[in-house]
């Protein structure tokens, strides 16, 4: 394989690392944009060009953003990073010197760097040969090589000083930027040509979501003539994510965003029932089929959930269907006679609301896949679909229909990338990828590197979770829980757990927000506060603004503005910030079994309750996963088994009940 070694100017290295004229997010963006070069010189958005200036010049530019340029000079086989800064500046620069830059004279620092494939063009440069005014193509990567993940040989050819260096300048930079940051090991699942579905898992902070942005921008640029398009179970999770995207260098206008329900409406105008009405129905269904039943052990949440999420989720049309149905995610055996009594409450509830003219989104879901499905032409070329363990099997044979219309047909090249971790589900349920005819062989990847949490944050919300996991698509799947750090040398202050007086953990939590403030610690954008209910959510938000703290709250509507982000656990995926805090962590408030939130506790069922008690952790795995830095649980009691087996060696207990805090007790 061809190589050729990168250095830089010492007066380069001094300008893009010790200078006070660049601002963190500069620092971030020349120093992504040198390691994303020498990873792939053909990377998307880096448009990688020779300047002009006749047959002497040796200057070419390097995008590091919209507005920034990078200059290496090319000569004699050396590639030589001679200047940073401002779009026309630079090309100014150049332009007085002719665009050459006499390496000779220049005291060179080796960055111990090796460039693979060094494209035709760059060889003829650097030894004179007639220039050609574009990059060639490089050598495609063989489509649907062995499942893995690349090796650290393969994938990342920098030296591991260079890369330790460059993340920690950018985890010390702009925390937006950061959010954006693709590590130069991530590269080749963004390159990569499928000829199918793909599937990219891996637990939380792997950078699943980092890596499909940039594989979308790389979509768009390989099919400039079609549509792209991103979606996620979530509205304000695809709001968000579309915001972080056209921040990329190489955004293209031809790539969308939106959630399922979004795109839902899109095809099918009809507005679903309102909540109330289905809650109304529903009980009217119960209350006349449940009487003296079996199903009067099962709680009404329960029924619901089996009805919403295993028959219209997985789109089933008779009761054959759902006797023999694998219900994946359920932990509650249901017997065929019970079966059948479901099926009858599913009947007897769809009559009620067929007699009110009315449909549930479920319902709309199902009638809009059928829709997409007989179209004439697909209308997007690729879909990458975040957050794929807590959409349904119907939601799932949309996406596919939205690239390949009928089910019959096979999914184009690239066509659907799925990313997704079964442990992040916050949804009852699950579905295997061959009942939506979608064949990942030779194409499921694994992630393994955490590259969000400080190791003791990820560390104490795996050890609080547990390993349970939901059923996996093969017997061979390779998921691994546990991720590798995927670097080192970072702030890592353990979790606390604080316990504080009755009705105190609010007072104690506008405490240490304002400590915080005070030392300029972290803004008000990069700290959040999750609880589990939005009674919760709103009664602390009154209470923050009470005492003069910003708040925003994160809806299904999304978010803006400025100030601390207040949310539901479930409002947390596919977020992070650099501190979270977590109240309301007492054995009383969490967690709570279906039995105990239905008033029903009398009738609990073990394996009913252990199922929606993991479904209670995963929610409580994604709010703490959140947490880039610091992450502090606040209690006014004893937490539950899953935190106190973590006190000591991955949670520090800070008990500070009988201590005075400051400030005027709250009602809380």
């Amino acid at each position: 394989m061809d190589s050729v070694a990168l250095s830089m100017t010492r007066s380069f290295n001094r300008q893009i690392g010790y200078t006070r004229r660049l601002t963190p997010q500069d620092q971030a963006r020349f120093l992504t944009a040198v390691s994303q070069f020498a990873q792939d010189p053909a990377t998307p958005g880096l448009n990688f060009e020779k300047l002009g200036g006749g047959p002497k010049s040796n200057l070419w530019s390097l995008r590091a953003s919209q507005e920034l340029r990078i200059l290496l000079a090319v000569d004699d086989g050396q590639f030589v990073f001679v200047n940073a800064g401002r779009h026309d500046v630079m090309y100014d620069w150049a332009k007085r010197r002719d665009h050459y830059v006499d390496l000779a004279s220049e005291d060179l620092a080796d960055l111990q760097v090796t460039v693979p494939d060094i494209p035709l063009s760059l060889k003829r440069a650097s030894t004179g040969a007639p220039h050609q005014p574009s990059l060639p193509e490089l050598p495609e990567k063989e489509p649907d090589a062995p499942s893995r993940a690349p090796s650290k040989a393969e994938s990342a050819p920098t030296d591991p000083q260079l890369i330790q260096e460059l993340i920690r300048r950018v985890f010390r930079g702009d925390f937006e930027e950061w959010q954006l940051f693709l590590h130069p090991d991530q590269g080749p699942f963004v390159n990569r040509h499928w000829s199918g579905a793909a599937r990219i898992r891996g637990a939380a902070g792997t950078g699943k979501t980092v890596i499909g942005l940039h594989r979308l921008a790389e979509l768009a640029r390989r099919y400039p003539d079609d549509k792209v398009l991103f979606t996620a179970n979530s509205r304000s999770l695809a709001e968000l994510l579309e915001r972080r995207f056209r921040n990329l260098p190489m955004a293209s206008s031809n790539v969308e965003f939106a959630n399922i329900d979004r795109i839902v409406y899109q095809y099918d105008s009809w507005t679903p029932a309102h909540f109330s009405l289905v809650d109304q129905t529903f009980e009217a269904a119960c209350k006349e089929l449940i009487a003296g039943s079996p199903l009067e052990r099962i709680s009404r949440d329960y029924l619901k959930e089996e009805i919403e999420r295993v028959i219209k989720g997985n789109g089933l049309k008779s009761l054959e269907d759902y006797l023999s149905v694998e219900r994946i995610g359920r932990k509650r055996s249901l017997s065929q006679n019970l079966r059948k009594l479901v099926w009858e409450l599913f009947e007897l509830w769809a009559g009620k609301l067929s007699e009110r003219n009315a449909v549930t989104f479920a319902d709309k879901r199902i009638r809009v896949r059928d829709a997409v499905q007989r179209l004439a032409q697909a209308p997007y070329r690729c879909v990458v679909v975040d957050e794929a363990q807590d959409v349904t099997l119907v939601e799932l044979q949309l996406v596919r229909a939205l690239v390949a219309g009928d089910p019959r047909n096979p999914v184009p090249k690239d066509g659907v990338l799925i990313l997704d971790d079964p442990a992040q589900r916050i949804y009852a349920g699950g579905y295997r990828l061959g009942w939506a005819n979608l064949d990942i062989a030779g194409r499921a990847q694994v992630l393994t590197e955490n590259y969000r949490n400080v190791p003791t944050v990820y560390r104490a919300a795996m050890r609080v979770r547990g390993r349970e996991l939901v059923a996996l698509d093969h017997e061979d799947d390779r998921y691994i829980l546990d991720a590798e750090p995927g670097f080192h040398e970072r702030e890592d202050e353990k979790p606390n757990l604080v316990l504080v007086d009755c009705k105190c953990e609010l007072l104690y939590l506008c405490e240490k927000i304002r400590e915080f403030n005070a030392a300029e610690r972290y803004g008000t954008n990069e700290i959040a506060v999750f609880l589990k209910h939005n009674s919760q959510v709103e009664a602390t938000i009154r209470f923050l603004q009470s005492e003069g703290i910003p708040c925003v709250q994160l809806t299904r509507d999304g978010f803006t503005g400025d100030g601390i982000r207040v949310g539901t656990y479930d409002r947390a995926r596919g977020l992070e910030f650099r501190a979270v805090f977590l109240p309301r962590m007492g054995s009383a408030q969490f967690p709570e079994s279906s039995g105990e939130a239905d008033g029903e506790r009398e009738s609990f069922d073990p394996d009913q309750d252990l199922e929606s008690r993991q479904l209670e952790l995963d929610r409580l795995y994604v709010a703490m996963t959140r947490a880039r830095e610091l992450l502090l649980l606040i209690a006014d009691e004893e937490p539950c088994e899953e935190i106190r087996r973590a006190l000591g060696e991955e949670i520090i207990l800070r008990d500070l009940r009988g201590q005075s805090i400051a400030g005027p007790t709250p009602t809380q």
